[in-house]
């Protein structure tokens, strides 16, 4: 009995031995990170020398490349547009709005501005023979095409025009004074444009086609039936039935 204990013993020794043996030929942490960055060092400079480029030194490239060039947002911009038969050469911002180049840039303050959300149409204008809300309409846009406003017409005289009034705007002036087509007049300007596209198109505009013409544009004064009969009258007096 007392044999076995000291052979089991002695096994239990040299077990233990063993076992302490391996764990001193184990590789710590610390070593298993230097292997490893030591492996990534030696296989990035073999990409290298088989010339080869990695995502991160791609990265690396357009970073170090030609910043890109900055522009400024509102930097002035050339346009040129006929207005009233006249060229006229401006430097507008991107923002700008052909109203606001119209009245401020041009002195045309014939075009009204009150909404300047394209609600009321005051501020109605043509740009190539068609009504536009000049209060939403870029200028940008109006390069290089025909602007008319109310200035076009009898009040081109005063501006001494090289081009000859309107004769539509022009019909359309006299009869909103015969007729009390305007009583503040705030509208007068946008309901006379979209009327001119309208007899322009229509010689004999019926009431429902000047009211379909004119539904974009708003008269604060409720003066609906004398711009309606305004509108019949210039029609009457250009050589309409």
């Amino acid at each position: 009995m007392t044999r076995n204990r000291k052979v089991r013993s002695s096994q239990a020794t040299r077990s233990k031995e063993t076992f302490l043996a391996s764990l001193d030929k184990q590789v710590s942490r610390r070593d298993f990170m230097k292997a490893g960055l030591a492996v990534g060092t030696v296989a990035g400079a073999s990409v290298l020398a088989t010339g080869g480029r990695s995502s991160l030194q791609a990265l690396q490239a357009a970073q170090t490349s030609q910043p890109a060039v900055k522009t400024d947002p509102f930097a002035l911009l050339p346009v040129t547009i006929n207005v009233n038969g006249a060229s006229q050469s401006l430097l507008v911002e991107p923002r700008d709005t052909l109203a606001n180049i119209l009245r401020d840039n041009l002195g045309l303050t014939g075009t009204k501005m009150a909404c300047n959300r394209m609600h009321c149409g005051a501020c109605t204008v043509l740009v190539d023979g068609v009504p536009h809300e000049s209060c939403q309409y870029l200028a940008l846009w109006a390069d290089g095409k025909n602007v008319t406003t109310i200035e076009a017409g009898l009040y081109a005289v005063a501006l001494k025009s090289k081009v000859p009034p309107d004769p539509v705007i022009s019909a359309l002036q006299n009869a909103w004074v015969q007729q009390d087509g305007g009583q503040c007049a705030f509208c007068s300007p946008g309901n006379i444009m979209a009327a001119t596209y309208l007899l322009r198109n229509n010689q004999n505009p019926t009431v429902d086609d000047v009211k379909a013409a004119l539904s974009g544009n708003l008269c604060r004064c409720g003066n609906y039936l004398n711009i309606i009969a305004s509108v019949q009258l210039a029609a009457k007096n250009l050589g309409g039935s």
